[in-house]
């Protein structure tokens, strides 16, 4: 250290001094110059004083050792220059930082700012010069080079050393270590760029207020909204408010500010159209540890299309609600677990009771609902149905005669359904009662009516089917009588034939036979139930029809073609009555093919087996029909002296029976009718 140098030159000048100034005393007693005592005197007044220095120099030194046990102790990185600037001292933590000494600090006549970051290198020239140049202090942060090539942050402080002239002698400073500071301001200055982007950018509307309320920070978002700037929202922050607005605005603010609690109110802010829009506005104190507000921060969004939407479904609600109480139905809803939520005005004044009633004080669910709307004898079926669908989510259908306002009870048919949500878990019961008692009557006296009508119409039928009857039944009776005849012209033979007149009287028996079956048949189509249902097989009654006309088929010149299935199975029916359909049938073909002229005449009738029924197919060529339903319709007929009621007979015998009668056109030409019935295995086809 070059203060330690000049301390220890001086001091040995001093000693020299004053040893030549003891030698020459010494002297001088000897040459009688000066008396002896005196020159002992003198020569102890300068051995006292030499040791005076010697103490002094030695507390010197001690202090010297400590100051260097400071510097070198020190935590940062310590150094000194003389006044050009050249380093005459570095600490150790310097040499151990930059992994150089004084010397080879100085070797490179750079004064070591080649070991400075060389971002930070220019900067820190030009400050270091202009403090040698001015006397003032130094200060500087930038980054110095490690021994291993990396670089940190340093804080460098240097101060000048003045003699009593003002003059500079040398330069004493210390560089602290600053890097995790800086790189930790670097980081929260990363940061708080990072969020005023995030703020500047974001596609919210935020802003921040003073204690007292007042704003202080708009982000760009809000000022482009409002199309204002920072300073007139300033000056008048409640003049982007609806008038309507502004007073609830206001005092709502204030009673926030005052009580330091949270805002959050909807009110209409002016666009930067001129046009206002609605905003939820939101605003939150930040409190410090004595409770004080620090600032607030707050957030706008624009809600317009969300408040015309609820505006919107609003009056849709109160639409809806107008319509299911003039709907000419009885609405209901209920919770998931059958709780009632809605009755519609009119089921309440049919039922005479209002849904708070029903609810019960504590919301008991659907039963007291079924205890004082619906009939006792139907209320354990009812509720065992709703406990299921209630349990399920099954839909509800079914029919129970509700209690009026009057007491009376009505039939009504209830149907319900539950709504699901996106997990399908159950939503809202929704569901509908309609009074069909009125209707329930009307078909009681409709199928009364129709009843009287089928028998009516067999009334009616009489005179048409007494003609074909007498001529079928003419035949048999002619044949017994010829029979007859026969039998006693063989027997008054001589000699008599027995053989032949035994043929003939069999032919007049089954002849009599026919007869007797027709006269059955006949009188089972007038009695009310008809005859009694019992298993037969289909193909014997065909054989049978075929049989009772076979003089009309013959007479019709048509071909008759029949196919029957030999393990036709069996069904239960009346046979005399799907005799009659059968009859009926082939009639009506034969009839559709007696205005051919040189056309082939064929009647085809087929029994064959099509799931769990027996069908029967009776087709002819004859022209055709032009709609193959209207034909069942009572008292509508094709040809010029019919009464129209046959077919729809016929389909009403085989409807009695769970089967099916239709017809349909046949190829090239004709009409094929099919009728099925269950077999007794199988279960109904009905078409």
């Amino acid at each position: 250290m070059f203060i330690e140098r000049r301390q220890t030159a001086a001091a040995v000048a001093l000693l020299l001094i004053v040893g030549c100034a003891l030698i020459l005393l010494v002297y001088e007693a000897r040459t009688g110059s000066i008396t002896r005592p005196l020159a002992f005197l003198l020569s102890g007044i300068g051995a006292f004083w030499l040791v005076s220095i010697w103490r002094k120099r030695a507390t010197i030194d001690q202090n010297l050792v400590d100051a260097r046990l400071i510097v070198e102790s020190m935590p940062g990185l310590g150094w000194a220059t003389d006044a050009k600037g050249n380093f005459v001292y570095v600490n150790p933590s310097v040499v151990d930082y930059v992994g150089k000494s004084t010397d080879e600090f100085n070797a490179t006549g750079r004064t070591g700012l080649e070991a400075v970051h060389p971002e930070d290198s220019e900067r820190v020239t030009q400050a270091w010069l202009t403090s040698m140049r001015t006397g003032t202090p130094f200060e500087s942060v930038h980054r110095i080079r490690r021994a291993d090539g990396d670089y940190n942050w340093f804080h460098a402080y240097g101060r000048p050393h003045l003699n009593e002239r003002g003059d500079i002698q040398g330069w004493y400073g210390t560089t602290i270590d600053v890097d995790e500071k800086r790189r930790a301001e670097q980081r929260l200055a990363d940061s708080e760029r990072q969020l005023r982007t995030l703020i500047d950018t974001m596609p919210v509307m935020i802003w921040c207020g003073a204690p007292n309320g007042e704003p202080i920070y708009q982000n760009p978002k809000l000022l482009e909204y409002l199309g204002a700037t920072t300073e007139q929202i300033r000056d008048n922050n409640f003049g982007v408010v609806h008038a309507d607005d502004m007073a609830g605005f206001q005092s709502t603010w204030a009673d926030c500010v005052k009580q330091k609690t949270p805002l959050s109110l909807i009110c209409r802010l002016r666009f930067n159209d001129g046009t206002y829009r609605w905003n939820r506005v939101t605003a939150a104190p930040l409190l410090g540890e004595n409770g004080e507000i620090i600032q607030w921060y707050g957030t706008n969004v624009d809600i317009e299309e969300l408040h015309r939407t609820q505006e919107e479904l609003r009056s849709n609600a109160d639409r809806l609600r107008l319509m299911l109480d003039t709907l000419p139905a009885f609405v209901w809803c209920a919770s998931p677990d059958g709780q009632p939520t809605y009755f519609n005005e009119p089921l309440m004044k049919y039922s005479g009771v209002t849904l708070e009633a029903l609810r019960g004080a504590n919301g008991s669910g659907f039963a007291p609902m079924i205890s004082n709307l619906v009939h006792p004898a139907d209320a354990p079926a009812l509720r065992n149905r709703f406990e299921q669908s209630f349990k399920t989510g099954e839909p509800i259908a079914l029919k129970y005669r509700h209690r009026l306002a009057d007491g009376g009870y009505h039939l009504v048919d209830c149907r319900a359904r539950v709504l699901r949500d996106c997990q399908s878990r159950l939503v809202q019961w929704y569901g509908v009662i309609v009074d069909v008692e009125d209707e329930t009557q009307a078909q009681a006296q409709l199928q009364k009516a129709q009843h009287q009508l089928e028998l009516a119409t067999r009334a009616a039928s009489l005179a048409e089917l007494s003609a074909s009857i007498a001529h079928e039944i003419n035949q048999p009776l002619v044949a017994v009588v010829t029979n007859s005849g026969a039998t006693e012209k063989w027997l008054e033979a001589t000699p008599p034939n027995f053989e032949r007149a035994k043929k003939s009287a069999r032919k007049a028996a089954d002849a009599a036979n026919d007869a007797a079956e027709v006269i059955t048949r006949v009188k089972a189509l007038f009695r009310q139930s008809g005859g009694a249902k019992s298993p037969g097989n289909l193909n014997t009654v065909i054989e049978e029809a075929c049989v009772l006309l076979r003089e009309r088929i013959a007479a019709s010149r048509c071909d008759l073609r029949i196919e029957l299935q030999d393990d036709l199975p069996e069904v239960l029916f009346d046979r005399g009555l799907i005799l009659q359909v059968l009859v009926n049938l082939i009639q009506n073909a034969l009839d559709a093919m007696a205005t051919l002229n040189g056309a082939a005449r064929l009647l085809e009738i087929r029994t064959k087996v099509d799931g769990g029924n027996a069908v029967v197919d009776i087709r002819d060529s004859g022209t055709g029909l032009h709609d193959t339903e209207k034909i069942f319709e009572p008292f509508y007929t094709t040809k010029h002296n019919g009464m129209g009621i046959g077919l729809s007979i016929c389909r009403s015998i085989v409807g009695a029976h769970a089967g099916a009668l239709w017809a349909a056109p046949s190829e090239p030409s004709g009409t094929v009718f099919r009728f099925s019935l269950p077999t007794a295995e199988g279960e109904p086809n009905v078409q």
